[in-house]
């Protein structure tokens, strides 16, 4: 099997992202989320956050073809990485289905690997840490949006 591209790899992004977010949507996430956290996440807004966040992911990792900065991809690989990681341990956790286990499992936490073998190595130290920074951040500050809105 042939080794995928950086333009695959950004392609595949907000591919994957789309697939995980259906699958959150039709699996309740925001009654699981809600229900873990005891707070209050309406499909209403889950669905507002999802489409501003698919939105940005995606012209984020499109931006990849014009401008070819592989901090990007690594940046993104981390957030879907770490999000794969996050559903499957909650679903360890909890004795329940998190919603967005399958897609985590299968799609993010791969490709996450796949970008930290082929693009990691490309990085120098410092941009190494600024892209894996980024992605985390992302992702935590999504989770926080989620608890406040």
């Amino acid at each position: 099997m042939k080794a995928l591209s950086p333009n695959q790899m950004a392609w595949l992004l907000p591919i994957t992202i789309l697939i995980h977010q259906l699958e959150e949507f039709f699996g309740e996430f925001p009654l699981w989320y809600s229900d873990l956290l005891n707070v209050n996440l309406s499909k209403q807004d889950f669905i507002l956050i999802n489409a501003i966040g698919l939105f940005l992911f995606t012209s984020i990792s499109l931006s990849y073809f014009f401008n070819k900065n592989k901090i990007i991809l690594v940046a993104l690989g981390t957030l879907v990485f770490v999000n794969g990681i996050l559903h499957t341990l909650l679903s360890l956790f909890t004795f329940s289905y998190s919603p967005g286990t399958i897609s985590g499992l299968f799609l993010f936490i791969p490709l996450g690997i796949i970008i930290f073998k082929r693009i990691m190595p490309l990085l120098r130290g410092t941009e190494k840490i600024i892209a894996i920074t980024i992605g985390i951040f992302v992702l935590f500050m999504v989770c926080l949006i989620a608890l406040n809105i």
